[in-house]
């Protein structure tokens, strides 16, 4: 444990020669985590307002950023692509619909990046990073 959070050591995936399929097991239950923090928290304060309502704004985090919930994004004011969709998936599952998290990689001379988006039930997508005012494009989506 450390100050507001918990650190995870995570064998195979997040290095160099890590397979994507490593990569997407492990980045999947990652989210699935923080997505379901992020319900227990609006279950629990219903009038929370909705990201977009928030005032926050997208900002890229360095390769060891925090996984933050709603609480501490709402806070801090802005948050990278993963809290930035978990807290949305989360918002539209308390709503009762079907959204899930879907993800990029992009490799480059320093290793691998990654970009969360969401996938809607009708097949549509969505970008809170890109709403929020990202502006990189990235590679088209890969879903694990």
């Amino acid at each position: 444990m450390c100050p507001q959070g918990v650190v995870f050591g995570i064998d195979d995936a997040f290095y160099a020669q890590a397979s994507k399929s490593s990569n997407a097991t492990a980045l999947r239950a990652l989210l699935d985590c923080l997505v379901d923090l992020d319900i227990i928290y609006l279950k629990a304060r219903p009038n929370t307002p909705g990201l977009y309502e928030a005032r926050v704004f997208y900002h890229f985090m360095p390769t060891r950023a925090p996984w933050d919930t709603i609480p501490t994004l709402f806070s801090r004011g802005y948050g990278d692509c993963k809290s930035l969709a978990a807290a949305r998936i989360a918002e539209l599952r308390c709503r009762g619909q079907v959204a899930k998290p879907v993800f990029r990689f992009l490799k480059n001379n320093w290793g691998t990046m990654f970009h969360i988006l969401i996938l809607h039930s009708n097949g549509t997508w969505e970008c809170p990073s890109r709403i929020l005012g990202m502006q990189v494009v990235q590679e088209q989506p890969g879903i694990l």
